[in-house]
């Protein structure tokens, strides 16, 4: 279009100046300039050479005039070339750390390609910020956005003669065009260092950390955009693997990633066409054998009949973010199943530490409560030491919410963190949970036996009642029972079961006595 217009402007420039070349002629032919000097002097009365004057007084005006109006456009121009420049500047990079983003990746890609560097060696980094997610749900955007912009400064204060960019949402990528795998090892754990530092937020302290993964070209990508992919495998795995140290990338490790992206996928797929159901294994009464209770466990039952194990879909949700609409789906279907049963069996539920730090929590876990018609009392939820460790104040108003509409709350996995006593002291608690590490062995390692008797004495003097988890044998029931446990719960009784089956199970009672270990009716 440009040309069009320079073309255009030229074609005109020539007609005009031939139009005057003509005109000229014509009026030096016909002595135009003495005729009018007599049509003038004859005909004075009619003022003709004052309306001349005028005319040509306009015509200087309207130089005058078209002069600016160029000038203006001239600037206006100017002005739509630079606003074309900040949007190009604007699409290429993130408003909030202004470092470049994806787009602006690309054009670096192929600046690199056109100056002939990108045969070069290269290496790459992309740094995932862990905790970023659970301060944007719990604190704000607001909150969420200042870690941001903080993390980025430090990002720029290491990576001063390099590439520095970021991705969207938590992570950040990082190349440098260099072969010195010591040195770029060197800057990842400094990035980890100096992410990990505390964070001061209108004054709120916050904590977050990073995982970093590494590439470099040509060893371990094709080419320089292949680079980027290698790297996300690499954080995917130093994600996974939680170990603190920043990984390079391995072929096994972007088959790794495949599996753990395939099973995301299916995960997803899962809880929409109800796979993932709520699993109930039996809490047991250490005197009476009967059923108290029972506790809703995730189970992932494939549409061919194979199971997906907690320990590999649960992280996963926890990782990628699905353990909210997760536990959703559990909670609402297992208040479902549990308000079938009689009044005097609770449901026991647990809550994930992500899950339970969102202010609305509570409310939201009462109004399922209400449109499922589950009692509130016949509910059990069951948190982890771990949930204190960051708000206390928040996880103490919400169990207080909670115990308020008559919801029991139990602590589980008792005495393998390190706030036990802290938080025994200060909140207020239904139930302890002994976790299966101290059951398994306490009947041969007399350390162990003494930290159980401590347990239980510790909430018989609280005012809790006890349980004991992984219980599989009878001996262990026997002897719990006669140091005081109220209940106990494990293979010894039964493992988690359907709906059906455990709403069968409410007739059963189960002898903790040595003369025998099989349940009777």
């Amino acid at each position: 279009m440009r040309l069009l217009r320079v073309g255009r402007a030229t074609r005109d420039a020539a007609v005009l100046v031939f139009i005057g070349i003509s005109l000229f002629a014509a009026f030096k032919w016909l002595n135009f300039y003495e005729n009018l000097k007599d049509l003038l002097e004859k005909h004075e009365i009619f003022q003709i050479d004052e309306l001349l004057l005028a005319l040509l007084v306009v015509g200087l005006l309207g130089f005058v005039f078209g002069y600016r109006r160029l000038r203006d456009l001239k600037v206006e121009v100017a002005h739509r070339n630079r606003a074309e420049r900040d949007v190009s500047w604007i699409a290429a990079h993130d408003p909030l750390t202004r470092l470049p983003n994806r787009v602006g990746l690309k054009q670096e890609v192929e600046r690199l390609r056109e100056g002939n560097k990108a045969g070069k060696p290269h290496m790459a980094m992309v740094i995932d910020i862990h905790g970023f997610r659970y301060i944007n749900d719990v604190y704000g955007n607001e909150a969420g956005d200042e870690i941001l912009m903080v993390v980025a400064d430090r990002l720029r204060e290491i990576f001063v003669d390099c590439y520095l960019f970021r991705l969207g949402g938590d992570q950040f990528y990082a190349a440098s065009e260099s072969s010195l795998i010591k040195d770029w090892e060197k800057l990842a754990r400094r990035v980890i260092k100096q992410v990990s530092a505390p964070v001061l937020v209108n004054d709120h302290c916050y904590e977050v950390s990073a995982y970093v993964g590494m590439a470099r070209y040509p060893d371990d990508a094709a080419n320089i955009k292949y680079l980027l992919r290698c790297s996300l495998s690499a954080v995917a795995f130093a994600k996974k693997e939680n170990s603190g140290e920043p990984k390079w990338f391995d072929p096994a490790i972007d088959e790794a990633t495949a599996k753990y992206a395939e099973l995301d996928k299916q995960l997803r797929a899962a809880l929409k066409s109800g796979e993932v159901k709520p699993y109930y294994q039996p809490m047991i009464d250490l005197t009476s054998g009967r059923i108290v209770g029972f506790e809703a466990l995730a189970r992932w039952r494939r549409s061919d009949g194979t199971f997906i194990q907690p320990t590999e879909f649960i992280p996963l949700a926890e990782e990628t973010g699905m353990i909210g609409e997760l536990s959703d789906v559990l909670f609402t279907q297992a208040c479902r199943d549990a308000a079938k049963w009689p009044r005097t069996v609770r449901l026991s539920f647990n809550v994930s530490p992500a899950q339970f730090l969102n202010k609305n929590f509570g409310k939201k876990m009462l109004d399922t409560l209400a449109e499922t018609g589950l009692s509130p009392r016949q509910l059990e939820v069951e948190v982890t030491e771990s949930m204190f460790v960051k708000d206390v104040q928040l996880v103490s108003d919400l169990l207080d919410e909670l115990r308020g509409a008559g919801v029991h709350i139990a602590i589980d996995d008792f005495g393998t963190g390190y706030s036990s006593l802290s938080q025994l002291s200060r909140l207020r608690f239904d139930k302890l949970k002994i976790d299966r590490s101290f059951v398994s062995s306490f009947l041969d390692d007399a350390r162990q036996a003494m930290i159980i008797r401590a347990m239980i004495g510790l909430g018989r003097g609280l005012g809790m009642k006890t349980i004991a988890e992984g219980i599989e044998e009878t001996y262990q029931a026997e002897t719990l029972q006669l140091l005081g446990c109220h209940q106990g719960q494990g293979f010894l009784f039964s493992r988690a079961v359907p709906a059906e089956q455990a709403t069968a199970m409410l007739q059963m009672t189960w002898p903790v006595r040595s003369e025998g270990n099989t349940a009777i009716n």
